[in-house]
């Protein structure tokens, strides 16, 4: 452990480093009487406790405290001065500081056991939020194993069903399921449990279901990169799983080849996907009214959801669908 002390007062550095090390007599010990030694200090390596004066003649505690939380942002802060009040106690607290102890030789006991304090509560909340990611991650896991599952008793069931309609429901179903286990796929995966790659998703999403179709299916795929939120990536992948669908389905046919084309751009403030066919397409003009079935209404409802923009379109060779959300 090192613990970092920043004073101009040599007498005031080595009467809190004797205070402080009673509490941690196996720490390391460093000091900062200027800028010089307070880089040279923290480039050689981050302290995990610093204990800082606040009226410093080259600058003032709150820049210090920016300065060594941008070389480790877990560091327990301890402002120890004596030219304050009220009101700077309030900044220095809001600012980020652990504790605020007036400076004084009577306060030395205090400013101990204010250092120790704010240690032991900063490792506490450290190893709360290291277990909360295991549970997440192995949460995440365990109900991407029980989606797959689902998945295989779906298809088993699509096999054992006589009437061509209700299987190819069914197999819709299982699609709409393997889209979100390809979610779940990507946020366990990922270091932040809130958000998830989606560019990464798409591609995989596209690629399983073009494996899927009987027929050669040529994918073009232009996606940049994009990091969603997990409310955003669910309701905009379910979104994308249906016009993949729909577009394989309506465009190309009975086993028929053909091409089709993805793309995700970031423009302004709004996520743009859109995805273009070169197959038979839906002919006319009111595109929406063509395919207005199941998958169809579950796109509206959820661009509404997401606040998004949805249109359709008569390409030179088929079918484009764009969809903006804001981001």
């Amino acid at each position: 452990m090192r613990i970092l002390f920043v004073d101009d007062d040599p007498d005031a550095r080595v009467l809190a480093i004797r205070a402080v090390a009673q509490e941690f007599p196996n720490a390391g010990f460093r000091e900062a009487s200027d800028l010089v030694s307070l880089d040279q200090t923290l480039l050689e390596q981050a302290p995990d406790i610093l204990v800082t004066d606040f009226d410093l003649r080259w600058t003032d505690g709150i820049a210090i405290f920016d300065r060594v939380k941008a070389t480790n942002p877990f560091c327990c802060c301890v402002m120890f001065t004596g030219t304050g009040n009220e009101e700077l106690a309030v900044r220095a607290i809001k600012h980020g500081f652990d504790d605020y102890v007036v400076k004084g030789a009577k306060q030395l006991r205090r400013l101990a056991t204010a250092v120790r304090t704010a240690y032991d509560r900063g490792r506490e909340l450290r190893e709360l939020g290291e277990n909360r990611d295991l549970v997440l991650k192995e949460l995440y896991h365990r109900l991407h194993n029980n989606l797959q599952i689902v998945i295989s008793l779906l298809r088993m069931t699509e096999k054992a069903i006589a009437t061509q309609g209700d299987r190819e429901q069914l197999a819709d179903l299982g699609r709409r399921i393997q889209a979100l286990s390809a979610l779940q796929e990507e946020f366990y995966r990922s270091e932040d449990f809130r958000k998830v790659d989606f560019a990464a998703f798409l591609q995989r999403l596209a690629g399983s279901l073009t494996e899927l179709k009987v027929g050669y299916v040529r994918l073009t795929s232009r996606l940049e990169a994009m990091v969603l939120p997990v409310d955003l990536a669910v309701p905009f992948g379910l979104i994308a799983n249906e016009i993949f669908t729909n577009s394989l389905k309506h465009a190309l046919p009975e086993g028929r080849s053909g091409g089709l084309s993805v793309a995700l751009e970031r423009l302004g403030d709004r996520a743009v996907l859109t995805v273009a066919d070169d197959g038979d397409g839906v002919r006319g003009v009111d595109l929406f009214a063509a395919t207005s079935g199941l998958g169809m209404r579950l796109i509206g409802r959820l661009t509404e959801q997401v606040g998004g923009e949805i249109s359709f379109e008569r390409g030179d060779t088929g079918a484009i669908c764009r969809i903006n959300v804001p981001l």
